[in-house]
């Protein structure tokens, strides 16, 4: 004989998965009915200047894009991430530094910068391929190939070494770019220099105190203090130093510029070398085809 209860409890609990099915149906199954957009894009990532795809020059270059919606409206407040890779001829591939995009604004746009560090061609060989690579979360990503082309009128980068500052047995990099401005007519002149260790070829972060570079590894350098120092002239006893917004960019005043200044660069009070030179020198010039990348 059937118990009450039993049959009471058999068909609440018909009833319950009866009305679940009916009425939460629809959305609990949404992946299998393909109404789930998860995985779907819901940003469009785009350059601000399509012409901007196929140009790039040794040094700094600025890309900006914009970021909307699949409506079409402006999206603020966030970060894409900039990837920049060259594939040689001869094989292997390296990046080079940049110092990422900035946060969009409320028209949607982005600046991501990047330090070329090298040519797509040199002497008119090709050397091989830029591609710049633009992620964001929920975008697909934005590539372009730019030529990436070497100026002409003025040094654009220089190295400095270490001494006992190494990576292995090799002297660690420092790439040091001049993003300056021309001078005005009476010499005066504002110097603009972005610099980065150069840690591995995908690694070249910018050069900022309270950092550490290669961390983790025997190579490991804690940045405790840096001192630029800039002038026009390489013997004078006094130089101006240079002051920094943290992300490795430095800017100094200088006068009595015509055609040329230098810069010294100290790491944690150990002076990085050009040769048997304690300076890079920067300076106007017909031929810009000295500057192979190192």
């Amino acid at each position: 004989m059937l118990n009450p209860n039993s049959f009471i409890k058999v068909t609440v609990t018909t009833l319950a998965t009866c009305m679940l099915m009916a009425c939460g149906g629809s959305s609990g199954s949404g992946g299998s009915n393909g109404n789930d957009t998860s995985g779907d894009t819901k940003y469009v990532l785009s350059l601000n200047s399509a012409e901007s795809a196929n140009t790039g020059v040794v040094g700094k270059t600025v890309y900006s894009i914009n970021v909307k919606d699949n409506d079409g409206i402006a999206v603020y407040g966030e970060t894409p991430t900039l990837k920049p890779m060259m594939a040689m001829n001869a094989g292997h591939h390296h990046s080079s530094p940049h110092t990422g995009c900035t946060e969009t604004n409320s028209l949607g746009n982005s600046d991501c910068t990047v330090y070329f560090i090298m040519a797509s061609a040199m002497n008119g060989n090709a050397m091989g391929t830029w591609t710049v690579d633009i992620e964001l979360e929920d975008a697909e990503t934005l590539s372009f190939n730019p030529n990436v082309t070497m100026p002409m009128d003025e040094t654009v980068r220089v190295n400095l070494k270490g001494v006992d500052d190494k990576i292995g047995v090799t002297p660690r990099t420092y790439n040091i770019f001049n993003n300056s401005a021309a001078s005005n007519a009476e010499g005066e002149r504002s110097i603009e220099l972005f610099i980065s260790s150069k840690e591995t070829m995908m690694s070249f972060p910018a050069l900022a105190t309270n950092t550490t570079l290669s961390e983790g590894t025997a190579d490991e350098l804690s940045v405790n203090s840096i001192e630029v120092l800039v002038s026009t002239d390489k013997d004078a006893v006094t130089w101006t130093t240079a002051t920094t917004n943290g992300d490795g960019v430095w800017t100094a005043e200088v006068e009595n510029y015509t055609d040329t200044f230098y810069v010294k660069l100290s790491v944690n009070s150990e002076t990085k070398m050009n040769g048997e030179f304690d300076y890079a020198t920067f300076e106007k010039t017909s031929s810009m085809m000295n500057m192979a990348a190192q």
